[in-house]
């Protein structure tokens, strides 16, 4: 814990109500900070008709220009407009406010501001890695790669430049050694608000086994491969089983006419967006989480899953298979085979007690991911850059 008040400035494109899990992180590590008595600031994306200063949970939140348009989706012009208007925005601010450090989330799009920060009045700034902002190979959508081609540069520049780089798991720490071999990269995992997420009762055998998607319907997050493994499991499952998907985007058109071609209509219920507030209990009415992604940092969404005593059907990708043992709280399967997941699915509807024992196990192995020692180790971070 930090051993005086310091003045923290963060950066983040996203913030609730607009983006998915980074936005997520940068309002619990926010709340946190501000609950220890630290002054914090967070400069954010305008969006429609939100504030454009205001105070959420101890934070003061700047909203600048950026062009957005969809709550759920972040076009790449409207992140380069995002990154232009932060850098200014966050260069005047810092004259007033003077902070002690910068949190960046995600080098692109928010890392100039710190950049410009650090070079032009020596405040140190730490940026967190979350999933797409590290290059990697075969990245969804498809023209990223030669994006990462042309912004390499600069996302080493950024992360060079740093007092501490940040990755919210090993796997995602792996990737992007691949594109700065010799940068040293910290580790520190996502968490989740255990008091909300807490566990909650289920049968061995309920009557229908409810299965539980969340995420932006976007290809990335693969639900598609979800709705395809459903013919295949109809004559293998010993229970009658429900999947309800709980996401908005661009691609929710295509996966229900995916699930119409296929028949399986009767199984899948796309819920739109629903409010964080009510997440916890959509959880406790589940017996199974499943995330099918094709690239992940570390999902808050299984995190918290984990939290309310689900098991985890997901892919073997960057930051789950650190929360997820096969054959303890869950099952895991390569991204983007259709049969794995289908065999992961049939496994757990059938598993009864088993699949009840796996939920608790998930409980368990949750509990150290509590954000307020999260954010704890954040603050560590920061006190040692700034002796």
């Amino acid at each position: 814990m930090a051993s005086q008040q310091r003045k923290i400035l963060m950066f983040n494109h996203e913030f609730p109500p607009i983006g998915g899990g980074g936005g997520q992180v940068s309002y619990f590590l926010g709340k946190h900070y501000a609950s220890a008595g630290h002054d914090v600031h967070l400069i954010t994306s305008q969006f429609r008709d939100c504030a454009k200063t205001e105070e959420v949970a101890g934070i003061h939140v700047h909203r600048v220009r950026s062009l957005r348009k969809n709550p759920n989706v972040c076009a790449v012009h409207e992140m380069l407009t995002y990154a232009v208007s932060s850098s200014i925005y966050g260069l005047r601010f810092a004259k007033k406010f003077k902070p002690d450090i910068v949190q960046v989330f995600f080098g692109i799009p928010a890392g100039g501001g710190a950049f410009l920060l650090q070079k032009f009045k020596n405040v140190p700034y730490v940026v967190f890695l979350g999933g797409r902002d590290v290059p990697r190979p075969n990245p969804d959508p498809p023209y990223y790669r030669w994006l990462y081609m042309l912004l390499k540069p600069i996302i080493r520049t950024i992360w060079d430049n740093a007092a501490a780089v940040v990755a919210c798991s090993d796997g995602l720490r792996n990737l992007a050694r691949t594109t700065d071999t010799n940068l040293k990269i910290d580790v520190i995992p996502d968490g989740l608000d255990l008091a909300s997420f807490e566990s909650g009762q289920r049968k061995v055998n309920p009557k229908t086994v409810r299965c539980l998607a969340i995420g932006r319907l976007i290809p990335r997050k693969g639900f598609q491969f979800l709705i395809r493994a459903l013919p295949q499991i109809l004559d293998k499952v010993s229970h009658n089983f429900e999947i309800e998907i709980i996401g908005d985007g661009p691609y929710q058109e295509e996966l229900i006419g995916l699930a119409e071609n296929l028949g399986v209509t009767f199984y899948v219920h796309f819920t739109g967006t629903v409010p964080y507030s009510e997440l916890p209990q959509k959880y406790r009415e589940a017996d199974i989480f499943i995330l099918p992604s094709l690239a992940e940092g570390m999902p808050l969404v299984v995190l918290e899953a984990m939290g309310t005593g689900l098991p985890i059907i997901a892919s073997r990708v960057q930051g789950i298979d650190e929360l997820v043992a096969e054959d303890v709280n869950g099952a895991l399967f390569d991204a983007g085979d259709v049969d794995g997941l289908a065999s992961c699915l049939v496994q757990l509807i059938n598993a009864g007690e088993k699949r009840v024992e796996m939920g608790k196990a998930s409980t368990e192995k949750v509990i150290p991911y509590d954000w307020k020692n999260i954010a704890d180790t954040y603050l560590a971070l920061y006190e040692d850059i700034l002796l």
